[in-house]
């Protein structure tokens, strides 16, 4: 063999030396990054299933605030339950009232009896009932919020207001938890009411 013949042998073994040399580190590299890449899916996949225990912990807790709050709005919070009687009655026909209004008497008025218990566990502040009636034809004759009270008569316009001598903003009381108050109300009107609605109010703080 010639010496040109050995020294391209030579070149030859050289660069396939090489070549393997290149591809054998090429491919460790390629390794060494999928191992890396792996290690960081695993480390992201560790941190969103964390941030998974965080939200459930932290759903946990606005649950059991929830329920706390719902318990604390049971315990400190009233209800009026009513049990009345409604009628509307011509103001002609009453010709006694026992001093509670002006005789004769001038104008209808829609009498409510009966009672209202606070069935809640707070005390019922700023308590009434608000009354709505219309007439007949639709016209608007009460409404109005009063007082749970049992002998009293209110107006509800300026011309009732200025025949009972009353305040056409009476003042609402409270009703303690299991507390009843009995219902004895008188509302004048001018014309005549055919339909009402007549429905507990209150607050469950002194502020209105």
């Amino acid at each position: 063999m010639n010496k040109k013949t050995i020294v391209i042998c030579v070149m030859v073994a050289i660069l396939f030396a090489g070549t393997i040399f290149y591809y054998s580190w090429a491919v460790n590299d390629r390794n060494s990054q999928i191992t890396s890449l792996n290690t960081q899916i695993t480390n992201h996949n560790n941190e969103i299933a964390n941030q998974k225990n965080e939200i459930s912990n932290l759903t946990a807790q606005v649950l059991s605030l929830k329920g706390q709050a719902a318990k604390l709005s049971y315990l400190t919070s009233a209800n009026l339950v009513t049990t009345l009687g409604i009628t509307e009655v011509p103001g002609s026909s009453s010709s006694y009232m026992g001093g509670l209004v002006p005789t004769p008497v001038r104008f209808n008025y829609l009498f409510i009896e009966g009672s209202v218990t606070n069935t809640g566990k707070g005390t019922a502040y700023n308590a009434g009932l608000h009354v709505v009636a219309y007439s007949a034809n639709g016209t608007l004759e009460i409404n109005m919020t009063v007082p749970l009270d049992d002998g009293a008569s209110f107006g509800s316009d300026k011309a009732t207001d200025a025949y009972l001598n009353v305040s056409s903003s009476p003042t609402l009381g409270a009703l303690y938890s299991e507390q009843t108050a009995d219902i004895y109300v008188n509302i004048f009107h001018e014309g005549t009411v055919s339909t009402w609605t007549v429905t507990p109010v209150w607050t469950n703080s002194k502020l209105p």
